[in-house]
């Protein structure tokens, strides 16, 4: 199927339809649904219960597919793929044709908002995490700039969680060992509560070679090292309150193109690349028995350095980008409905040296955003319920090296839902959402020299700090419908289906001028095109006693609304098919996913498709064992040589992980 040809909005209703019982929303089981938070969501419901199109990935689902990055972590999900490359540590989850800065990243309620050109952003590695919650389209209402794609919020551990009954301290250690780049990691963690107090600490390291392809060869320069930590304290002086501070560190060390995406070339030199992450979050929520109350308040500092060294050039760069900010939720429960509303704001830094001459010359940015919002959540009867939601947003930022850059602009960013609880096994939902993305300081700011002509000159940068921010409108449709008792009277049937049309105005894209006659040479950031992305998504998950099937399918096209052309970048039709059996009165757990991308072709490349199959195992010990878990897990066991739509890079070839922890 081309991405070049443009679905009409019947024919994705008929394909809704005609597709409704084939398809997952998410591969968490049955028995957890009730229990999962949407961090995302703002306003504390359950995964089933969330208006909004939502995936959640638990820590067990973490722990037995061994992901190797936070995108790896979400390839399943329909409609996410991963983007930046098979690199680990430059991976990014695409959700809906929208990545990197067009999707909001969050740990613990901390937006991570590093961005530097080529540089990776997704920095946690998954071994910290307690959980990954996301949602798929603008939620700007919520959060903010940033979210015209949708959410990815993560989760690190908790010892609390950690802790078997009983357990007043506790710990783990894990090894772990991946053939495809002869990885191996080693984790530990010890944790213990009393009373009041909670601790938990944890560390992590890794190391890799080149990632081995699926036809024996290997990626270049995609070895590297990480290394990092989590300190939790947390207070609950009683049973209304509770403190939470925290701290993280990771390191990733390893010498990559210029753009990892890339092989090493003259535009895309090798670089020793190390980056450094820092963050730490104090959390305070109250939750009295008054239905009033239901706060949290969330203070954050994050600080991201990257040092490089060009090998060939001898220079030296470094990045420094630093977010401090705020973030106070409360809930209300009242007669007539419920109300989630709160403030937030933050402050972003980003500075930065090059060495020698015709460079880039990193912007001296000053960004700061301060916003309020309100979502009511209103029962219209015994079927209906109504969701408006409003949030105003302002915003001022200015490079110190630039003088006149200083500007300021405001944003109204309007959410509305309406639920229909048709049986009680229907739900429809109807939604139209807004958001927006304030251009960054790289795009508004960078000067400098993009790359050499030789004789005829320079391409140089030129500033545009008149850039507007990207704008989106999202209509959405979706379909939930659950079963019990289809076939037995132990199994159940989970259906989801939604249909979305988002219209991103004012795309920001680099634009490169080479204009011989006039001897213009330049590169600049610029509004560009006015973007429809439209798709579906189709799942159904079905479990009987032991037995957990599911199949889901996923589709986005994106277009240039003036001209009609495909865009550049909308990954591949995705069907994934998921079958996981347990044995040994739980104790054993085998699964097997089959992933299938159709072909994509644009201009003049071609995308072949693909097909992939992983499978995988668990074992839980119990009696004198009891503590011990092994993983095994085997991705594109049948060593396909691929690569993802848009990608110059090919995947990983066969990768056999395995993994021993022991809990005491």
């Amino acid at each position: 199927m081309k991405h070049n040809d443009v679905i009409s909005k019947p024919s994705l209703i008929a394909l809704a339809l005609g597709l409704a019982l084939s398809a997952p929303a998410t591969a968490v089981g049955s028995s957890e649904l009730e229990e999962v938070l949407v961090q995302a969501s703002r306003d504390n419901s359950t995964l089933s219960s969330s208006k909004y199109s939502a995936a959640v990935i638990t820590r067990q689902q973490l722990e037995q597919q061994q992901p190797d990055s936070v995108a790896d972590a979400l390839k399943y999900q329909p409609n996410i793929d991963i983007g930046g490359g098979p690199r680990g540590s430059n991976q990014k989850p695409v959700i809906r044709g929208l990545e990197g800065t067009r999707v909001l990243q969050l740990v613990d309620g901390a937006r991570q908002n590093f961005v530097a050109g080529h540089k990776g952003t997704y920095q946690l590695d998954p071994e910290l995490l307690k959980q990954i919650d996301v949602i798929k389209g603008p939620a700007g209402s919520l959060w903010g700039s940033g979210a015209i794609g949708g959410v990815v919020a993560q989760t690190t551990q908790d010892g609390r969680d950690l802790l078997n009954g009983g357990q007043s301290v506790g710990g783990y250690i894990r090894q772990g060992h991946g053939t495809a780049a002869d990885q191996n990691r080693t984790s530990a963690a010890i944790y213990g509560a009393g009373e009041q107090f909670d601790l938990l600490l944890n560390g992590y390291y890794r190391d890799q070679n080149d990632v081995r392809l699926g036809d024996d060869r290997s990626l270049a320069y995609s070895a590297e090292r990480g290394q990092g930590g989590l300190i939790k304290l947390g207070w609950q002086p009683d049973d209304t309150q509770r403190f939470s501070l925290s701290h993280r560190q990771s390191e990733t060390i390893g010498s990559v193109p210029g753009n990892p995406e890339t092989n090493v070339n003259t535009s895309s030199p090798l670089v020793d690349r190390e980056s450094t992450v820092q963050s730490t979050v104090l959390d305070y929520q109250l939750n009295p028995a008054s239905g009033l109350v239901d706060l949290d308040l969330t203070l954050y500092h994050n600080r991201s350095e990257v040092d490089e060294f060009r090998v060939a050039q001898n220079q030296r760069d470094h990045t420094d980008y630093r977010t401090l900010g705020l973030s106070l939720v409360n809930r209300s429960r009242l007669e007539w409905g419920k109300l989630t509303y709160g403030l937030d704001g933050y402050q972003d830094k980003s500075r930065g040296y090059r060495q020698g001459t015709n460079r880039p010359i990193p912007a001296d940015g000053r960004s700061e955003v301060v916003g309020s919002f309100v979502q009511a959540e209103l029962p219209l009867s015994g079927a209906w319920t109504l969701l408006p939601a409003l949030r105003y947003d302002h915003f001022q930022t200015e490079a110190k090296n630039l003088a006149g850059s200083k500007r300021s602009e405001s944003e109204l960013s309007k959410s509305l839902a309406l639920s229909w609880q048709a049986t009680g096994w229907l739900e429809l939902i109807a939604r139209y959402d807004e958001a927006f993305r304030a251009p960054t300081s790289e795009e508004l700011y960078t000067t400098g020299t993009h790359f050499s002509l030789g004789p005829m000159g320079t391409n140089v940068f030129v500033p545009n700090p008149e850039l507007r921010p990207e704008k989106a409108a999202n209509k959405e449709l979706i379909v939930r419908a659950s079963f019990d008792g289809v076939l037995t009277g132990e199994d159940r049937l989970r259906l989801n289906a939604s249909l979305f049309r988002n219209e991103v105005k004012d795309f920001i894209e680099q634009q490169i001028i080479m204009d011989f006659a006039n001897r213009v040479f330049e590169t600049r950031y610029d509004n560009v095109q006015d973007a429809e992305l439209q798709g579906g998504e189709l799942a159904i998950d079905y479990d009987w006693r032991d037995l957990e099937l599911g199949l889901s399918y996923g589709r986005t096209l994106g277009r240039d609304k003036a001209t009609g052309k495909a865009l550049e970048g909308i990954p591949a039709d995705k069907w994934v098919a998921h079958a996981g059996y347990w044995l040994l009165d739980s104790q054993l757990r085998l699964g097997a996913r089959l992933t299938y991308a159709g072909s994509v072709q644009f201009e003049d490349r071609d995308y072949s498709n693909y097909t992939l199959l992983d499978v995988g195992a668990s074992w839980y010990a119990r009696g004198t064992l009891s503590g011990l878990e092994l993983a095994l897990t085997a991705d594109n066991l049948t060593d396909r040589y691929y690569r993802r739509a848009f990608s110059e890079l090919y995947e990983s070839g066969r990768n056999i992980k395995l993994s021993a922890l022991y809990r005491f």
